[in-house]
C-alpha cells in the first residue's frame, strides 16, 4: 500500500471553510479513482491551523496513474488562499501494518 501526504498550514480561522472544500471538493474527487483506499482529513490538535491530507492507494501504479492526470495540482488550487504557507507533498510506502499482508496485496 502506498500514502501520500499533504502537510498544510492555514491562514487563521481557516479550517472549518477548508473542512467543507475538503469533504465537497477531494472527497468526491477520489471516490472513482482506481486503487484508492481512503482519503482522510486530519486536524492538528496542538495548532489548529494545521492539518494532514492523508490518501492511500492499492499499488505503486494507482499514483503513479492518479499523478499523471494532474488531480492533485487541480485541487491544491482550490485550497491556495486559504494557505499561510506552500503545503508539503510526502509520499510513503507502507512497510508494516496491523493489517494482515494478504489484504496489502488486493
Amino acid at each position: 500500500m502506498y500514502v501520500r501526504m499533504t502537510f498544510f498550514k492555514l491562514r487563521q480561522g481557516r479550517m472549518q471553510e477548508l473542512r467543507d472544500l475538503y469533504n465537497k471538493e477531494v472527497v468526491s474527487a477520489h471516490k472513482n479513482h482506481k486503487g484508492i483506499r481512503f482519503v482522510h482529513l486530519l486536524e492538528s490538535l496542538d495548532n489548529k491551523d494545521e492539518g494532514i491530507s492523508v490518501t492511500a492507494w492499492d499499488t505503486k501504479a494507482d499514483v503513479e496513474a492518479y499523478e499523471k492526470i494532474g488531480d492533485y495540482e487541480r485541487l491544491v488550487a482550490k485550497f491556495k488562499d486559504m494557505y499561510a504557507e506552500e503545503p508539503l507533498l510526502k509520499s510513503y510506502e507502507v512497510t508494516a501494518s496491523s493489517d494482515p499482508i494478504i489484504l496489502r496485496i488486493f
